[in-house]
């Protein structure tokens, strides 16, 4: 896939209310898992885990966006050169 099209797709990803909603939830069920003293360690290290995949989704996201970036500069420098 292009990365002007990959970009474009996380941005719609990014955009849409129920991804985000869905990221926020989730989010704050494992972040209750913390909060709550009588956790095992256990679902204490599962709520981590998908905490930091969630981290890492984002992460990607971010990646995407950059390497567009970088590619529309390459272009764009590219387009005003002599």
């Amino acid at each position: 896939m292009h990365i002007v099209e990959k970009g474009a797709k996380m941005r719609t990803l990014q955009a849409d209310d129920a991804f985000q909603l869905a990221l926020k939830e989730i989010t704050e069920q494992q972040v209750a898992v913390f909060m709550d003293a009588s956790s095992s360690l256990e679902l204490r290290e599962e709520a981590h885990d998908i905490i930091c995949a969630l981290s890492k989704i984002d992460d990607y996201f971010d990646s995407v966006n950059t390497d567009e970036v970088m590619y529309n500069h390459k272009q764009t420098k590219g387009e005003s050169a002599p």
